[in-house]
């Protein structure tokens, strides 16, 4: 039987009480009791097994035992720019790009935008990273920051490694740009609205030396040029077969 991975970003060796919303989930959704063995994790590679001490109407705690560090799940680290999609298609977009491995998220305000989220979206969707990092099993948690003009975004790609923009008929392959990112790279990788990009941003990714790639043949909806971008770098990160 599969032992409950519930969130503790206060995590430590000895007695760990859960937030009130983490403990209604525990003991509620997935009806941990006392005595009952659970494994915590903070969302910053940390993870420690556990037992249920002690549950209330608010609150539980939980008695952790040695903590174990884990690395990043990928070989590269993938922060996310992207214009956010409407609504119904943001807490998708979150939850499929936290199971394959990214890094960070940062919402973007672009000349075609369809959605400028308030700060309160950003609580939900680190609620539906958390929950993505449960059924993934992951350790990190991905940071979600509130949502940014473009232009404050792209002064940024400095902090990276490597920046690439995905630009629908661009001429290189995403998969053949990241073969060339060293090793545990942080890497920053810009995603337009449904809209595409206007000539103006194009222009602004060029001066700023960001490298234009592309994702598919198809035209894809945003949510799915996400998603795509994070399943490349996770499957740039599996392991090969060695030769005989």
């Amino acid at each position: 039987m599969r032992v409950p991975r519930v969130y503790c970003p206060r995590l430590r060796v000895g007695a760990n009480t859960l937030d009130e919303e983490e403990s209604h989930h525990a003991t509620r959704v997935l009806r941990v009791g006392v005595g009952q063995e659970v494994l915590l994790f903070d969302g910053a590679g940390r993870e420690a097994r556990g037992q249920v001490e002690s549950v209330t109407r608010t609150q539980t705690i939980v008695a952790a035992e040695s903590l174990t560090a884990y690395p990043f799940d990928l070989h590269l680290r993938l922060t996310l720019a992207v214009a956010m999609t409407k609504m119904h298609r943001q807490s998708y977009l979150v939850e499929k790009c936290t199971e394959l491995g990214v890094a960070g998220l940062w919402p973007i305000a672009t000349e075609r935008s369809v959605a400028q989220p308030a700060e309160a979206a950003v609580e939900k969707w680190s609620r539906r990273a958390v929950e993505a990092c449960k059924q993934s099993g992951r350790a990190w948690v991905p940071s979600i920051e509130t949502s940014q003009p473009l232009d404050r975004a792209l002064a940024r790609h400095c902090e990276f490694a490597a920046a690439f923009a995905a630009v629908p008929g661009a001429l290189r392959p995403f998969d053949a740009a990241l073969a060339a990112a060293p090793q545990d790279a942080r890497v920053l990788v810009f995603v337009g609205p449904e809209g595409g990009w206007s000539p103006a941003e194009l222009a602004a990714f060029e001066s700023w030396g960001i490298t234009s790639v592309a994702l598919s043949p198809t035209t894809l909806r945003t949510e799915t040029a996400a998603v795509t971008v994070c399943a490349a770098v996770a499957l740039s990160s599996c392991p090969r077969p060695t030769a005989p």
